[in-house]
C-alpha cells in the first residue's frame, strides 16, 4: 500500500556494481568451459554476492509531513533510513578525498552529522547536482539552510 502523501523523487540503480559481478560470471562461465570447476564455481559465487548485494536507491518524499525516506533494496536485503526535513540543512556533492572527479551525494544535517546516500564515488558531477536540486526542491531547502549551519 502506497502513501498518497509520497513521492519518488529519483531512483539510483547500481549500474556499475551490477556490470561487475556480470563480468565476474561470464569470467567463471569461460573458466567452467575450460574443466577449471573450482575457479569457475568460486569466481561464479563472487560475481553473485556482487550482484546480490547491489541495491536499488529509492529516495520518496513525504511532503506532507516533511520527511525524506532512502529506501535501499537488493536481492539479499532492504533498508529504509528516513530523515526530518527540518532536520537536514543541505544536500550537497562530495567529492572523492583523493580528488579524482568521483562524487556522491551527501545530507547535511544541522546537527552536524553528513549522511551519504551511497557508500561509493561514481563519475558525473552534473548527474548528481540534478539529484541534489531534486532533493532540495522537494524538502524546500535553500540557501538559508547552510547559512543557519554556519551560525
Amino acid at each position: 500500500m502506497t502513501n498518497p502523501d509520497e513521492r519518488i523523487v529519483f531512483r539510483d540503480y547500481p549500474v556499475g556494481v551490477w556490470f561487475t559481478g556480470m563480468i565476474a560470471l561470464a569470467v567463471a562461465i569461460i573458466s567452467f568451459i575450460t574443466n577449471e570447476a573450482w575457479q569457475a564455481f568460486a569466481v561464479a559465487l563472487i560475481g553473485f554476492v556482487i550482484v546480490a548485494f547491489g541495491s536499488v536507491l529509492t529516495v520518496t518524499a513525504d511532503e506532507r509531513h516533511g520527511i525524506l525516506h532512502l529506501n535501499y533494496r537488493s536481492i539479499l536485503r532492504a533498508s529504509t533510513k528516513s530523515y526530518s526535513s527540518s532536520d537536514i540543512a543541505d544536500v550537497r556533492v562530495a567529492e572523492d578525498w583523493e580528488g579524482e572527479r568521483m562524487y556522491r551525494l551527501e545530507l547535511v544535517l544541522y546537527s552536524g552529522e553528513t549522511v551519504p546516500l551511497r557508500s561509493g564515488y561514481l563519475v558525473g558531477r552534473r548527474h548528481h547536482e540534478r539529484k541534489a536540486q531534486r532533493i532540495r526542491s522537494v524538502l524546500r531547502i535553500g540557501t538559508e539552510a547552510v547559512y543557519k549551519l554556519k551560525s
